[in-house]
């Protein structure tokens, strides 16, 4: 498998599996390693904080390990029980091991402390220098690994796959106070190491409860972020006649994304026109979100303002205007309590930004208080000076 080859369909749970596989066996060989390494220099100079950074490292074996059960459950085929696959398993996998490092965590903060209070000390002071910066350098071997991990989890949209590169890079960042503990040892600061060792430890659990959040969060069907119903509902306001447009909602079954909503169109036009406007929405959401789009219409209520006294207001106020040279583009939308302005307006190319601001405000202002409750959206063009080629008459000719 070739991550590069763009012909592979990542949304396929087969094509995701091999992602994972890769992911999860450079993991385990990587950190089998790394935990070899820090136990025996860790037992050898009796550090704490070396040794729970080595099992921090260990535990990143054990979730990838999970990695590889969870992509496997996952990339099952659809069935009876399951029709729209096994995807959330993803999702499954991440709070596995967002629970794995809660546990370590907690785990050494024990031990850290009772070492804090026992003051059990870090001996083999002649090489704590060299063995300190040894552990620094391992943390460039993490950051790697984390990297490698995040860019194939981009790659597929994978937040299993980015929990365990964060897992990585928790053990990459705790590498770098550990072997500063280890070096303050040689200065007799022997309380740097279960301190760093407790600070070690808070930082797992903060990454813990951040994947678990987050998981738990996609698997319990968390509305979706502000931006992305933003992005939906611009999609939507693309196609002509949509008037308006609610009661979006998304699942998320991992390798399968569905969106709904409801659209708002004219109460008079036929039911033909209203499946085209329907599966033009479809098509521009599922479009820019990747997701299969399910478009129900409804017929808008008697709008709140008249469209042609609008539009006649509008264009009064635009002419009156001396720094407004041209208009296109004007429209107006309404659903039930809702109404919205849309126009185009060209002024000079030299104008500056800090007067064409106070003009859309203005402009929004007059029109705003005109029709209370009215959304006024201006969009500002300078001129081209192509007056051959500009269908408006202009001001200045």
């Amino acid at each position: 498998m070739n991550p590069k080859n763009k012909d592979e369909k990542i949304s396929d749970p087969k094509v995701r599996a091999k992602y994972a596989y890769l992911e999860a066996c450079v993991s385990i060989v990587g950190n089998f390693f790394l935990f070899v390494f820090k136990l025996i220099l860790g037992l050898f100079i009796n550090s704490i904080a070396l040794i729970t950074d080595a099992f921090h490292t260990l535990s990143d074996t054990a979730s990838s390990g999970v990695v590889i059960l969870g992509f496997k459950a996952a990339k099952r085929d659809p069935d009876k029980e399951h029709p729209f696959g096994h995807g959330r398993f993803e999702h499954i996998t991440t709070l596995v091991i967002a629970v794995l490092l809660f546990v370590t965590g907690a785990q050494f903060i024990w031990q850290s402390i009772e070492r804090l209070i026992g003051g059990v000390e870090i001996f083999e002071s002649k090489y704590l220098w060299i063995i300190g910066i040894a552990v620094i350098l391992s943390s460039l071997v993490k950051e790697a690994m984390a990297r490698f991990s995040i860019r194939l989890g981009k790659k597929i949209d994978s937040s299993a796959l980015i929990a365990d590169a964060w897992h990585h890079r928790s053990d990459a960042l705790t590498s770098i106070p550990v072997g500063i503990a280890i070096i303050g040892a040689n200065y007799n600061l022997h309380i740097l190491d279960p301190v760093f060792g407790i600070v070690v430890a808070l930082l797992i659990i903060y990454t813990a409860v951040t994947l678990f959040r987050y998981s738990s969060d996609t698997l319990v069907g968390k509305s979706p972020d502000e931006e992305t119903l933003a992005t939906i509902v611009n999609a939507a306001h693309t196609v002509d006649g949509v008037c308006g447009t609610h009661r979006i909602t998304m699942h998320d079954y991992g390798t399968v994304k569905i969106v709904s909503l409801h659209v708002e169109v004219e109460c008079d036009i036929t039911a033909e026109r209203a499946h085209e406007i329907a599966q033009k929405v479809e098509d521009k959401v599922t479009d820019i979100t990747r997701s299969s789009t399910i478009v129900h219409v409804d017929p808008s209520k008697e709008p709140k303002i008249n469209a042609y006294e609008v539009e006649k207001t509008v264009r009064q106020v635009l002419e009156l205007n001396e720094d407004v040279l041209f208009y296109h583009k004007v429209k107006i939308t309404s659903s039930g309590e809702e109404s919205r302005i849309d126009m185009h307006i060209v002024v000079d190319s030299e104008m500056s930004v800090a007067k064409s601001h106070d003009l859309t405000h203005s402009l929004k202002a007059v029109l705003e208080d005109a029709f209370s409750g009215c959304t006024v959206n201006t969009h500002i063009e300078p001129c081209n000076g192509k007056c051959a080629t500009c269908p408006g008459i202009c001001k200045n000719i």
